[in-house]
């Protein structure tokens, strides 16, 4: 028996069919057009923001506070220091109070700082509009989920109801026999018609822009670690001399984390032929051709990178489980001291003036991050209860003692 939170059994559990849908994007619904128009632009004075009153809410303003630790925008509600007047307040969202070191994002590539923060140019509105198609038509891994449509009955906004746990599956290298390529075959198969490929994959295809998609996959090839990590496999499989060929997907990395977000290729994959001798834990051997779907491990390094790629154009790493805090000497031995996926999202999705505003300006591609990175943390909740029962059935029998004393 597990001890865990309760959850809603009203329909079957996740199916292991390995699903190419994206339970993130419907087709069919309503494009992000209402985001097209939307100016992106932090502040960047670091003066006390006063709330301004309205009649029918309370405005914050903006964020004008900057973190001492991270450089972070944060609101004068936000500080630690809740006394009124703290001339240099703290923060302990964003950054931990400096328990917590990562590297700052790049700027994006010029044709996407293009694509995203130029409002006026028709390429811009258009991919503006349609930025989570063009995302999905990149992704090297497809999402999976057990959905419960029966909400979505046109009496109110569109409703996402899952049971069990989203994943993340990636294919062989090769599609079947007759069957067409998908996501990450994409940057290995037939790739004199890659662009035809990655259009005709859509259901609804009548907005995209084969030109906005030829300069996005040079873009990735030219930028993107993973993008050109399979591009090698490619030129490897096209030698034809090698049968046995399959591509081990790195999970771990030997770089400091604290300085380094930004793999090379030889840490990200490792060309393997015959047989495979042994992996690490979370690595993923990826067949040549035919096989199963395999499941993409939440804490592997590159599990939001490979979902991702227009919100990390560089490939960069995502969470990287057993990451210590800084070495301070202001923190016990006895506290926690390992970085979460809590603190991770909280640390990334902040506004800095000296740091790359892919992810923020993203719009709803944003916000299906979030709910992304909203399953990741609670994966990692139920793998901490998983891990702990006997604690938790410690404490219970402790509970139930107390209570009959």
């Amino acid at each position: 028996m597990l001890f865990t939170p309760a959850i809603n059994l009203d329909f079957d559990s996740e199916s292991g069919d390995g699903s190419d849908y994206n339970p993130f994007l419907d087709q069919e619904s309503e494009d992000d057009s209402s985001f097209a128009n939307v100016e992106v632009s932090p502040p960047y004075s670091t003066s006390k923001a006063e709330p301004c009153y309205n009649i029918d809410y309370y405005d914050l303003c903006d964020s004008m506070i900057e973190c001492r630790h991270c450089k972070a925008f944060v609101w004068y509600q936000e500080r630690m220091d809740k006394h009124k007047h703290a001339a240099n307040p703290k923060c302990q969202l964003c950054y931990g109070n400096g328990k917590f070191e990562l590297p700052f994002l790049k700027h994006p590539p010029s044709l996407l700082s293009h694509l995203l923060f130029d409002h006026n140019p028709k390429d811009s509105k258009n991919f503006q509009s349609n930025l989570r198609t063009y995302n999905m038509m990149f992704e090297f891994t497809s999402p999976g989920a057990k959905l419960d449509n029966k909400f979505n009955n046109g009496s109110g906004p569109p409703t996402i109801r899952i049971q069990g746990q989203t994943c993340h599956h990636i294919g062989s290298l090769l599609p079947p026999q007759g069957q067409t390529p998908k996501f990450a075959q994409l940057y290995i198969y037939d790739i004199e018609n890659e662009v035809a490929n990655r259009i005709n994959g859509l259901r609804n295809k009548k907005n995209i822009d084969p030109r906005i998609v030829q300069n996005l996959s040079n873009m990735l090839y030219t930028h993107n670690t993973h993008a050109k990590s399979f591009c090698m496999a490619r030129q490897r499989l096209n030698q034809g001399n090698v049968h046995n060929l399959k591509l081990r997907l790195i999970a771990n990395r030997a770089t400091n984390g604290r300085v380094y977000n930004q793999p090379t290729g030889f840490e990200v994959v490792a060309l393997i032929v015959g047989d495979v001798d042994m992996t690490e834990e979370r690595d993923i051997i990826m067949q040549r051709q035919g096989g199963t779907l395999k499941r993409i491990d939440e804490f592997h390094a590159s599990y939001l990178a490979y979902q991702y790629p227009l919100l990390f154009p560089y490939g960069e790493d995502g969470y990287r489980p057993n990451f210590a805090h800084r070495d301070l000497h202001i923190f016990d031995n006895n506290s926690r001291n390992k970085l979460t996926i809590r603190e991770w999202l909280a640390f990334r999705i902040q506004t800095r003036s000296e740091e790359g505003k892919t992810i923020l300006s993203s719009r709803r591609l944003f916000q299906q991050f979030l709910v992304d990175g909203n399953t990741m943390l609670e994966g990692e909740i139920l793998k901490w209860l998983r891990n702990n029962q006997s604690k938790l059935r410690v404490t219970k029998y402790r509970i139930f003692k107390e209570e009959g004393d």
